[in-house]
């Protein structure tokens, strides 16, 4: 049962993360111009400060950080199932570009919970082979396995996959589900239009794509959080899909997914989708939260230091279904 349920968690996740992706790369290539040049695909290619555009004062040095992870003892983990989804802000023609959203979805089979923490892309971390920096530096300099090997240093998780996603068909699937279920504020209702109110609307492709786009009313932790509603809402679908639905999503998607999981895999999970996955409770978490980071400005990159100790410890106690 176990392996069954993990199989129809990733078909799950496969069809979640297309979706989720898709509003990720629109979101950011609709509101952000930086990484426009040059081409990636070899770290060789990635500044270390490729993200500025503007010269800053640094408030502390690289050698003044102290990194405390290391003494925090975690749990076990090993009956978790870890897929990290990568959204990356890539234009037409581009090569791996840094991840511009990352998103951890931790399954435990046991109990049918789900959690889905949001790591931000500005968090200044360890990166292995690499002088320290933002978090989303990781991808564009070492693909899948860096950003795993990034994960496992500074937070103490070790990802089962990666599924990364960047294209422009985030309207036409989300139609294809029928529309997304999000509660929005009066802000948020004013800005996505349409027939949009505040509290409880269906959105379709198109509402849903302006609503994971918002950013100017309040934050890159906020943007974050609408994008995790957006992915909550698509789980709710997928859990009353039908087997036929969940197989012709899952066959329309696939061949738009990046991953390092085999396709041939992928696809024997869709078909292994256990009934008891109606009852799978989700829980929507973001990294860093108040009190567990600080601002500072490092090599002229304005970032997010983590105190990983207190970070690995709220994974560990709290979020992480263990």
């Amino acid at each position: 049962m176990k392996a069954k349920k993990f199989k129809a968690f990733v078909s799950m996740i496969v069809t979640a993360a297309l979706l989720f992706g898709m509003s990720v790369l629109l979101t950011n290539c609709a509101s952000d111009k930086t990484n426009t040049g040059a081409d990636t695909s070899s770290s060789s290619a990635v500044t270390e400060n490729s993200q500025n555009t503007t010269a800053l004062t640094d408030t502390v040095s690289p050698d003044e950080i102290e990194w405390n992870g290391d003494s925090f003892k975690a749990k076990e983990n090993g009956g978790l199932f870890n897929i990290l989804l990568i959204g990356q802000d890539k234009r037409p023609g581009e090569g791996r570009q840094r991840a511009d959203t990352m998103i951890l979805c931790s399954f435990n089979p046991e109990t049918n919970e789900l959690a889905v923490i949001s790591f931000l892309r500005d968090l200044y971390v360890q990166i292995p082979g690499y002088s320290d920096n933002r978090l989303n530096a990781a991808y564009a300099y070492g693909g899948f396995p860096l950003i795993r090997q990034t994960f496992e240093q500074n937070f103490g998780i070790t990802a089962d996959g990666c599924l990364e996603v960047d294209f422009d068909s985030f309207e036409k699937i989300i139609d294809i589900l029928g529309g997304v279920d999000i509660e929005l504020t009066a802000a948020e209702a004013k800005i996505v239009g349409g027939d949009a109110h505040e509290g409880v609307c269906l959105l379709d492709g198109e509402h849903a794509l302006t609503y994971a786009r918002i950013r100017k009313i309040d934050s890159d932790f906020q943007r974050t959080e609408r994008q995790r509603k957006v992915l909550s809402s698509v789980f709710t679908k997928m859990k009353d899909s039908s087997m036929t639905e969940l197989m012709s999503l899952v066959s329309e998607i696939l061949p738009l997914i990046t991953t390092d999981m085999a396709d041939e895999d992928l696809l024997s999970f869709a078909a292994s989708l256990a009934a008891s996955l109606s009852e799978l409770k989700v829980e929507n978490y973001g990294i860093p939260s108040q009190g567990n980071y600080r601002n500072e400005t490092i090599n002229g990159m304005m970032v997010l230091v983590p105190d990983l100790y207190e970070i690995k410890k709220l994974l560990f106690e709290e979020y992480l279904p263990i």
